[in-house]
């Protein structure tokens, strides 16, 4: 067992462990009380004689010691009780146990998951937002800083950007809003110029339209580089029309051929990423209309798609159909099949482990597909695929359909294009059919 890092002596003692027992637990003056849980061995609980009780876990990585034997024993911190329950330490316990069985050591996974959770607070995203885009695009780059520093980062610092939800943005335009209105009372006190009230409250909403601006410009560049999947300030209305954001065009399309590679190593990893890679590969759509699938847009009579406004780029409704190849992915799915044949709630196609809400954590699962692809090519001897990004896949399916002598109308509508001018005004056909036809002349290249 891994040395004890005090100099303190300490008692140990085996029990089942429990709240009512852990109340009488005192460790005598100058010594450290250790307890050994029996529901899960290796779980351990020490008592200060000051009284603290802190969980760890004691556990050998398979594989790694001389031989292939398990490696020495190792111990890791759970965290402090009672802000850790019996229960969650257990449950910790079993995961980190279950870890070293697989020869992984669960402390290292922590300090990494840590490590790439660190990378994804808001405070992260901001500054590469403004180094990677904002500097580069905005000539008003100092000002988007400037609104991101005094009125958003001293609320969501340490927030991770996809735990980020409508809700919080809403909040936090509330208290934008109200900041903007005591900061325009400041400076008319100290100006000693007072306004009528009016003034005030406008300003306080030129504050809030401003912050939601630049939110937004953030969100959507964060799904252009797979952080997450779904802008959560899109559905914000403010009473002044927002500019979209402008994207940075991009040229790589993927050759039919070069898709197949990146089908067959999503096949490979399966269920659940692999298979959304798959499925935007057979549709064409943005992945974060893949990712979020679930039963409330999908209409399993017709096998039709329908976004709503709340979850479009464009905020309007978009609509599609899946084809025969689609279809199937889709009841192969392990969340397709459990689905109960009444449904009570919305259930996702794509869930979390937890199963309470869409899948996320795009750019780890994107890294694992380009690791897969190249392990791939190298068994077949093939030259490495040139650079892509998953977003490039939507432009590569619009190019191989306009090579198979799909009308570009047709395919503009099965990707949701806005079609411009009047022609947006006067045709109100729904192109089903034609979308139909699109995708089950694409889809046949997949079967």
């Amino acid at each position: 067992m891994e040395a004890t890092t005090t100099a303190v002596a300490h008692d140990a003692k085996r029990d089942t462990i429990t709240d009512k027992a852990i109340a009488k637990l005192k460790a005598e003056p100058g010594k450290r009380l250790e307890w050994a849980d029996t529901v899960v061995p290796q779980l351990r609980l020490r008592v200060s004689d000051k009284g603290a009780k802190h969980w760890s876990v004691i556990y050998r990585v398979s594989g790694a010691g001389d031989g292939g034997k398990k490696g020495p024993m190792r111990r890791m911190s759970l965290g402090d009780y009672p802000r850790v329950t019996i229960s969650k330490a257990r449950d910790a316990a079993r995961g980190a146990l279950d870890l070293a069985e697989r020869g992984a050591n669960p402390a290292q996974q922590r300090k990494t998951e840590a490590i790439e959770r660190n990378a994804r607070t808001f405070e992260a995203i901001v500054e590469r937002f403004i180094d990677e885009y904002a500097k580069l695009e905005q000539k008003e780059w100092k000002s988007t800083k400037a609104y991101f520093d005094n009125y958003v980062l001293p609320r969501w610092t340490g927030k991770v950007i996809n735990e980020i939800g409508r809700s919080d943005v809403s909040a936090l335009l509330t208290k934008v809003r109200a900041q903007g209105i005591e900061r325009a009372r400041d400076r008319a006190r100290k100006a000693k110029k007072p306004r009528p009230e009016e003034k005030y409250e406008l300003s306080g909403l030129s504050a809030a339209r401003e912050v939601r601006k630049r939110l937004r410009t953030l969100f959507f560049w964060a799904i252009e580089e797979e952080l997450i999947a779904v802008n959560p300030v899109v559905s914000i209305k403010t009473k002044k029309k927002q500019k979209a954001f402008a994207y940075t065009a991009r040229k790589r399309t993927l050759s039919v051929e070069e898709l197949r590679r990146v089908w067959r190593a999503a096949d490979e990893i399966g269920y659940r990423y692999g298979r959304v890679i798959q499925l935007l590969i057979l549709t064409g759509q943005r992945l974060s209309e893949i990712a979020n699938l679930n039963t409330d847009w999908l209409d399993r009579e017709k096998w039709i798609v329908t976004v709503p406004p709340l979850h479009y780029k464009t905020d309007i409704q978009h609509t599609f159909p899946l084809s025969p190849p689609a279809r199937k992915i889709i009841e192969a799915l392990p969340s397709y099949q459990a689905l109960p044949e009444k449904l009570d709630k919305t259930y996702f196609l794509f869930p979390t482990d937890k199963g309470d809400g869409a899948i996320s954590g795009f750019s780890k699962c994107r890294d694992q597909l380009h690791a897969k692809i190249a392990e791939l090519d190298e068994k077949e001897g093939l030259a490495p695929l040139e650079e892509w990004q998953v977003r490039d896949i939507r432009r590569s399916v619009k190019t191989g359909m306009s090579e198979l002598g799909v009308p570009f109308l047709h395919s503009e509508q099965v990707l949701g294009h806005v079609i411009p001018g009047v022609g947006a005004v006067y045709d109100t056909h729904d192109y089903m059919a034609e979308k139909s036809a699109a995708l089950e002349k694409w889809g046949e290249l997949w079967t």
